[in-house]
């Protein structure tokens, strides 16, 4: 039996690359689910601040947040756990970066604030008006238009949060007038995160980091300007151990949220990472409407439905127009694997790992041989 080595061989290689293959989806489900659930939490436990510890003081937490952004980052750098691309401080991208913090700042700020003062139904509700704000950006900036399907399911998502607006029963104009403030401000970030990252490359912890630096003493100028810093010494609770630990779990949540975003669209794409943060919206708001007993009527209810059911079917078609469309990634060397580009409600990575490169190998081929086999047979 001389062939019989070989092919034995041959069946150890299938089997170890199909373990392998199995190994690397496992990994990149188990991202996925650690960057939704983290998503999810991080509104939880702000919205926990505010609702059940009455923290309502949200420059004095964003400027917490960012610090404690900072120090992670660094801290991770320097025992490997972190690596950004540009090791080295970058003075003219840090000066780049400023418009973008600055307008970051405010994004902040503004949901902090709207979530201060609207449940969390309504606040997915009020933020999903990000995206149409993005696309009359899009629009008026460059000119591009969404297909038809996409606009039909902005108008979904629009009419259900009209509807739901309509009928809230715990409905406050300022906490509907800040989280639309929001939503705009989500989309100016959105468009200028996108034109400076192209420009920049910048990777995101980088992007991150001169981003937190930025913030850092912007946030505590709005701080001083509302007063904060003489309320939050007088705040009743801030010496109770279980209000530190909320808070602290609260500092800590805007840096995991964008490690697992990191992390999620590593392991898988940038698509898939979109796609959870579609998702995650929907379930939180059904776990919103439980958690902090939140009084619905029918018309509010039937209005986060289609808001919800809007949400989804813009995330399956940019989820279908990514897979029917398949562009080739521009070449990178090894060193720039991770190049930053947009999303509709915070920074992510476009990932040219060597799965996402060995995946487009794949299909550039099968389609050359597709294209092959009919010009043989003209």
């Amino acid at each position: 039996m001389p062939n019989a080595a070989p092919a034995l061989a041959a069946s150890h290689a299938g089997a170890g690359a199909s373990s392998k293959r199995y190994a690397r989806q496992r990994a990149g489900a188990l991202a996925a689910l650690f960057y939704g659930s983290c998503s999810v939490l991080t509104v939880f436990l702000n919205k926990a601040l505010f609702a059940v510890w009455r923290f309502k003081f949200p420059a004095s937490l964003v400027t917490a947040q960012t610090l404690f952004t900072v120090a992670a980052i660094l801290t991770l750098e320097r025992v490997g756990v972190v690596k950004r691309r540009g090791e080295k401080f970058s003075r003219a991208a840090f000066k780049r970066v400023f418009i973008v913090s600055a307008v970051f700042q405010l994004k902040l700020v503004l949901d902090m604030t709207a979530l201060s003062l609207v449940n969390i139904p309504m606040y997915g509700v009020l933020k999903s008006a990000t995206t149409p704000f993005v696309m009359l950006l899009d629009y008026g900036l460059l000119g591009k238009v969404a297909s038809g399907r996409v606009q039909a399911a902005v108008f979904l998502t629009t009419l259900g949060g009209v509807l739901a607006g309509v009928g809230d029963l715990e409905f406050t104009l300022l906490g509907y007038i800040v989280a639309l403030m929001s939503a705009a401000t989500t989309a100016m970030y959105v468009v200028l995160v996108g034109k400076i990252g192209d420009e920049l490359q910048l990777d995101s912890f980088t992007l991150l980091l001169y981003n937190s630096l930025w913030s850092a003493p912007l946030s505590m100028c709005v701080v001083f300007a509302f007063g904060e810093h003489h309320r939050v010494f007088q705040y009743e609770h801030l010496s109770r151990v279980g209000f530190l630990f909320a808070f602290l779990l609260s500092c800590s949540s805007a840096f995991v949220l964008n490690y697992a975003t990191y992390l999620c669209t590593q392991l898988n794409e940038a698509l898939t990472t979109s796609v959870v943060g579609r998702t995650k919206s929907i379930v939180q708001g059904i776990a919103g409407l439980f958690a902090f007993k939140v009084h619905t009527s029918a018309t509010n209810l039937s209005g986060i439905v289609f808001n919800s059911a809007g949400v989804a079917w813009y995330a399956y078609e940019k989820y279908m127009s990514a897979r029917g469309v398949e562009r080739a990634p521009p070449q990178h060397s090894d060193a720039a694997l991770n190049v930053m580009h947009r999303e509709d409600s915070q920074l992510t990575l476009e990932s040219y790992s060597p799965r996402s490169r060995a995946k487009h190998a794949f299909n550039s081929a099968q389609v050359g041989r597709v294209d092959g086999k009919h010009a043989h047979e003209n």
